[in-house]
């Protein structure tokens, strides 16, 4: 599905929707801003005749939109062709065109997890919630499958795979979210798909691989929650979680790597060949073979997400109502926000 140009200052999209959810923030009410449609559509409000027309509100500058966009937790992130989209747990999605940021959707949504694909941002998070964005009809749509928390998502050739409290692992079909017994009982917070095997870690240490239709359990060596997962290859993995762990499987028994940290890591992403691993205090690793390189951010904020553009590394930290996002290029690194 092809997406639209980037949207330029001036539009419905950037400026409208930033004004109107300034008024939605304020009024503590949901709901999707001018620009998008929110499917299933509220109930209409009555038609009220007004003697005289209620101006048209005073469009953002741009530096009041980004100020507002990272005035939240946020929490996840997805990259498509055009554009870059964060998500906040307890706020609203925020969208990057390259050069300004929007607010396309001013709901205040709980979510933890986000893929793209095709044109399209997936997010996922408390109470089953599932938001997807399409930029093309720039249309939200709003689902829920179940009530179990959903904490992680991996795109499908043919829709997605997501996890969550309670051993919960939902399949997208071309019609609707279904429920995939796993046989798993613990919390899960990470998942990973390759070619025909997936991974899913959570609670206690607890990691599964699938392989045909059948999950079974890797004992990890390791009794801290894991957080995330990436499968490099069918036949490889790394996984991380709390107190620094940081943990390699190639088929064999799962081997501990030093994550030089004993504080939690919350996500992982394959970006270059490489693996990234962010976390608490600021923690930013690239894992390249056996070698662990600490990326400096300078900073000391949570690190929630991390997720590739391109060439580029993207990275998405929160503390309290104060969100940063960081952007590593080949040409330099830049920043928006302060945690």
């Amino acid at each position: 599905m092809a997406a639209p140009p980037p949207a330029r200052g001036g539009t419905p999209w950037e400026i409208v929707a930033a004004v109107v959810v300034v008024l939605v923030a304020l009024a503590g009410a949901g709901g999707a801003v001018a620009g998008m449609r929110s499917r299933p559509s509220p109930t209409p409000a009555p038609s009220l005749a007004l003697e005289t027309p209620t101006p048209a509100p005073t469009p953002l500058d741009p530096a009041e939109v980004r100020r507002l966009a990272f005035a939240q937790p946020l929490a996840a992130g997805c990259a498509t062709a055009d554009a870059v989209w964060l998500f906040a747990d307890g706020g609203a999605a925020i969208r990057f065109d390259g050069h300004e940021w929007s607010i396309p959707d001013g709901t205040l949504r709980s979510l933890s997890a986000a893929i793209c694909q095709q044109g399209s941002a997936t997010a996922v998070g408390d109470g089953g919630s599932i938001v997807r964005i399409d930029e093309a009809e720039r249309s939200v749509l709003v689902d829920r499958a179940g009530t179990d928390d959903l904490h992680a998502i991996a795109p499908l050739s043919d829709g997605a795979l997501a996890v969550g409290s309670r051993g919960t692992i939902l399949r997208q079909s071309a019609v609707d979210w279904t429920r995939v017994d796993g046989g798993m009982t613990v919390d899960l917070f990470g998942v990973a798909v390759t070619g025909t095997a997936a991974w899913v870690v959570g609670d206690a240490g607890a990691a599964y691989r699938l392989r045909g239709s059948a999950w079974s359990t890797t004992p990890t060596g390791t009794h801290a929650t894991l957080r995330a997962v990436v499968a490099p290859t069918p036949d490889t993995a790394i996984a991380a979680g709390d107190a620094g762990t940081l943990l390699r499987w190639a088929g064999g028994p799962w081997t501990a790597v030093d994550a030089g940290t004993s504080g939690p890591l919350r996500s992982a992403a394959l970006i270059g060949g490489a693996t990234w691993v962010v976390g608490d205090r600021g923690t930013a690793i690239e894992l390249l073979g056996d070698a662990v390189r600490h990326v400096d951010l300078g900073t000391t904020c949570t690190l929630r997400a991390v997720f590739p553009e391109g060439a580029s590394v993207w990275i998405v930290g929160s503390d309290g109502v104060r969100g940063e996002a960081w952007r590593i290029a080949p040409n330099g690194t830049e920043h928006w926000g302060t945690c």
